[in-house]
């Protein structure tokens, strides 16, 4: 498992004074205000931020970092992601998984391995996994009616039904 998971992205500066309105991952914002620092990383880069304030605005949160004091500056961070270690996430409740931990998982169908997760699809009802089989590339509804066990520490998924890959 990630020691840091990716929790949330720089959408766009506010105001002046560098404040960076963010996107979180989970949709739920409370783990952010305990936040002392975070990592930012884009692609290939990787920077350490220390976190001046973090304030609730309008269904979402503006976070101040140290040393980014005008929107210029802050604008060069729009769309890189916020990652902490992994106790500074957001809680999960039973059956609740990070999509970073779905990722990689073997797909097991009657105990045989017939593809793994290439991606996490974000859709309306339901995400969608992204499976690499010897057939190409398929996409599983993630529920109930197509997922049994999922097992993140030995990175299983148990298919339920195989006629959805044909």
């Amino acid at each position: 498992m990630l020691k840091e998971i990716a929790i949330g992205r720089i959408r766009k500066t506010h105001g002046v004074k560098g404040y960076l309105k963010v996107m979180s991952f989970s949709g739920e914002y409370d783990h952010f205000m305990d936040l002392e620092k975070i990592t930012l990383k884009s692609k290939d880069q990787s920077k350490i931020f220390k976190i001046e304030e973090v304030t609730p605005f309008s269904g979402e949160i503006l976070i101040k970092l140290e040393g980014i004091d005008t929107p210029e500056k802050g604008k060069l961070l729009s769309g890189w992601d916020i990652w902490v270690p992994r106790e500074h996430a957001a809680h999960l409740e039973q059956g609740e998984f990070y999509h970073a931990d779905l990722h990689g998982c073997q797909i097991l169908l009657e105990g045989k391995v017939i593809g793994s997760v290439q991606s996490i699809l974000e859709s309306g009802s339901n995400d969608l996994l992204e499976i690499k089989t010897e057939k190409g590339m398929k996409l599983i509804p993630f529920n109930s009616v197509f997922i049994g066990g999922v097992d993140t520490e030995n990175k299983t998924i148990e298919l339920l039904e195989g006629w959805i890959l044909d």
